[in-house]
């Protein structure tokens, strides 16, 4: 379970933080957004620890993506198998993250122009460059009908650095959001 946007707070199609957000004006929201930072912040040493510091993080991330006009959105999706296919499904995927508003970022398409990911120690460098750049991200989308090894690397590492994360299925119709929705 993802301890900093836990899965009680996805139920019902909307996530709780959009919701809260079509209720209140902009200048409202941002008040919301930098009240929770500031209160992770103040409490972290004498209740939940680490967890509050990447609460802190993940509202501040959306107050930052709020201040943003188009988000840089970390493309998550399967590369090896059905390779060709992958490729271009990723690619619509990046279409899909443009025409929501994003910037879409597909390491996994980028590196593999280089690095042969069937070669161990290139695409081991590829998955910790991708890993690298994911840290300046905003979000990750990830897309499929099941989870590989490498997107659940990518997942786990962009909830403990507090970024949002959404699943898609291979049509990019929202499947939920989180590692736990395979």
């Amino acid at each position: 379970m993802d301890k900093i946007n836990p899965d009680h707070y996805k139920t019902g199609g909307i996530e709780t933080i959009d919701f809260i957000k079509a209720k209140l004006t902009e200048e409202q929201f941002k008040g919301y957004l930098a009240g929770n930072v500031i209160k992770y912040l103040s409490r972290f040493e004498h209740k939940a620890g680490e967890v509050d510091l990447q609460k802190a993080r993940w509202y501040l991330n959306r107050l930052l993506i709020d201040k943003k006009n188009r988000p840089v959105i970390y493309v998550c999706s399967p590369f090896r198998g059905e390779v060709e296919q992958n490729i271009k499904r990723a690619i619509g995927y990046c279409r899909y993250i443009y025409s929501q508003g994003g910037i879409p970022l597909a390491p996994h398409i980028i590196f593999t122009t280089f690095l042969d990911d069937e070669i161990a120690e290139e695409r081991k460098t590829g998955m910790e460059m991708g890993l690298e750049l994911l840290s300046k991200c905003d979000e990750l989308w990830a897309f499929g009908d099941r989870l590989s090894e490498g997107m659940e690397k990518e997942i786990a590492e962009a909830e403990r650095l507090g970024l949002r994360v959404k699943r898609f299925n291979l049509r990019c119709q929202p499947r939920g959001v989180g590692a736990g929705d395979a």
